[in-house]
């Protein structure tokens, strides 16, 4: 099992000021758990990379390279669709704009119904099978884009623009000029659509734009049975915001949750391996790494274990 907790080591000072203060709370089951854990890898991102590091640790079987993670294919797949052919991810969302940058709304605060997203869907759909673009539902919100322009179409992650600036990860480039202007149309589009019309009415917010993500194809061999993987968005919100008190929260219900299950597979022998995500580094800690360290390193982490906030602090 791999476990990957993306937002894990913090950004922001008002997170990373509270790791040091005694009410970060205790954590009882990470405390545990991470004394039966040695480091066993440290892998680094640079700031402007399109798919985040935590999205790339629990997805690192898809052997992908920046911007070309196929989270859609691999969700096509998923859906008894050829994985193989070009995918992308369209998530309605709400622009919104400033004096200096456009930013995303958290595009779950839409809470979009399915028969609000279907509407969206139909209205659409002619305008992206012009560019040879095929439109599949996948939930309310958000659908799948089928279409050899997205083969080689690098996108940044949805997560690098929720609740955040969107204008250093618009697309670029020719390849991606058919993608400026079905978002430059579908503004027009859904500024008129009734089922904006109708959020309005209701003191809603509306959808006035479209992100794509996940774009790609799934490489061919790809395991038919990979590692198992669990990624874990809880701290996610919080730490954007950089609401530490939030975040220590987040962490609260993270040990509650899962932390009792986590310390009995290590207790278990269960070949365990947790991630630790930041936006430049991910921290990944095993239960081999520790049976590799010697009896003195186990002894003294046993008698004396490190506090579970200080593997949070990282330069």
């Amino acid at each position: 099992m791999h476990i990957v907790l993306s937002h894990a080591l913090p950004d922001g000072p008002n997170c990373k000021a509270l790791l040091t203060r005694p009410e970060f709370p205790a954590l009882p089951h990470l405390q545990k758990l991470f004394a039966l854990l040695a480091r066993s890898e440290v892998a680094r991102a640079q700031a402007l990379y399109l798919t985040p590091l935590h999205e790339r640790m629990a997805y690192a079987h898809l052997h992908a390279t920046d911007g070309l993670l196929p989270l859609a294919a691999w969700a096509a797949h998923a859906a008894g669709l050829d994985g193989s052919a070009a995918w992308g991810l369209l998530t309605f969302c709400h622009l919104q704009a400033h004096s200096d940058h456009v930013a995303m709304r958290e595009p779950d605060e839409l809470a979009l119904d399915t028969r609000e997203s279907d509407a969206l869907l139909q209205a659409m759909r002619a305008y992206f099978l012009e560019d040879g673009l095929r439109l599949h539902p996948h939930r309310p919100g958000q659908w799948l884009v089928c279409g050899e322009p997205l083969r080689d179409l690098p996108t940044a992650s949805l997560d690098r623009v929720r609740g955040q600036a969107v204008d250093a990860w618009m697309p670029q480039g020719e390849r991606a000029r058919f993608l400026r202007r079905l978002q430059n149309e579908m503004q027009m589009l859904l500024y008129t659509h009734p089922v904006n019309d109708s959020r309005s009415a209701r003191g809603l917010t509306t959808v006035n734009a479209f992100w794509l993500s996940g774009t790609g194809s799934l490489p061919p061999n790809i395991p038919s049975n990979p590692r198992a993987n669990l990624l874990l968005a809880e701290l996610r919100d919080s730490a954007l915001r950089d609401d530490a008190w939030r975040w220590a929260e987040a962490w609260a219900a993270l040990d509650a949750a899962h932390g009792a299950q986590w310390l009995a597979m290590a207790r278990g022998d269960a070949g365990l391996c947790v991630s630790l995500c930041g936006t430049l580094q991910a921290h990944t800690y095993t239960t081999q790494a520790a049976r590799t360290q010697g009896w003195l390193a186990r002894a003294r982490q046993a008698w004396s274990p490190t506090p579970f906030s200080k593997r949070l602090i990282v330069s």
